[in-house]
């Protein structure tokens, strides 16, 4: 824990908004997995290189997921143009029909590969101890969303989630934030967002109105006075307490 203090932003919230990549969901080992066999059925001949691309594919050096959160280009575009800069990077061509072999090669391997953070049931039961509604922000399509909760048995276990096909883009746009406040019936400054990404889950949360707790899993600190923790467990501990009314009530 560093920066503000977590006891302070969390003294009466009302309510939690849950990042849902590499926050719940270890989404980054999911997409690696997946695309290392959606890269061999489209690329069988570059043996050994298949996880690299995969990995290129997660890492988006050229930024098309932030343009698919912003709303700019839609879904399919931003696939075609990630897996089009991985051809570019590994000196392939992209042969006809490899956004449908990607596509379907991906798709199981992504849902079975789907894992929950060991910290988060432990977060869940103590938000539910505590009486909190939990609502799930996610910059992912409602889509790929489902399978990750249908994967994970979790759906129907959060009361609201919001994804990019809710309103049309995501984080850190201040409306997405509202949104889930307005579905969760709780004022902003009642909410408090947690999330992996510093931008899209602290800065833009308390720009809207929310507080927020940035999780740092790999301690890489910030030079921003934000709330963080290492890991969920830390914020359950604090759940566990009760608190009494927020102080900007007092």
């Amino acid at each position: 824990m560093s920066g503000r203090s977590l006891v302070e932003t969390l003294h009466g919230v009302r309510a939690l908004v849950l990042d849902v990549d590499d926050t719940i969901v270890d989404t980054r080992e999911a997409m690696v997995v997946a695309g290392t066999h959606a890269a061999a059925s489209v690329w069988p001949h570059r043996t050994g290189e298949h996880r690299a691309m995969a990995q290129r594919y997660y890492d988006d050096p050229q930024g098309w997921f932030p343009r698919y959160a912003s709303g700019d280009v839609a879904f399919e575009v931003m696939r075609a143009g990630r897996l089009s800069e991985v051809a570019a990077a590994f000196g392939v061509e992209v042969p006809e029909g490899a956004h449908r072999s990607y596509e379907e090669a991906y798709a199981p391997a992504f849902r079975g590969a789907q894992r929950l953070f060991p910290d988060v049931p432990d977060l869940l039961a103590a938000a539910e101890g505590e009486g909190l509604p939990i609502a799930l922000l996610t910059n992912s399509a409602h889509a790929p969303t489902r399978v990750k909760l249908e994967a994970l048995d979790l759906v129907g276990r959060f009361d609201v989630v919001v994804t990019t096909d809710t309103l049309g883009f995501g984080k850190p746009d201040p409306r997405v934030y509202l949104e889930a406040c307005r579905l969760l019936d709780v004022e902003p400054h009642g909410a408090v967002c947690l999330g992996d990404n510093l931008e899209w889950d602290v800065l833009g949360a308390e720009a809207a109105g929310l507080r927020a707790v940035w999780l740092d899993r790999e301690g890489r600190g910030t030079s921003e006075a934000v709330a963080s923790v290492r890991g969920l467990d830390e914020l359950t501990q604090a759940l566990g307490r009760r608190f009494g009314p927020p102080v900007t009530d007092r």
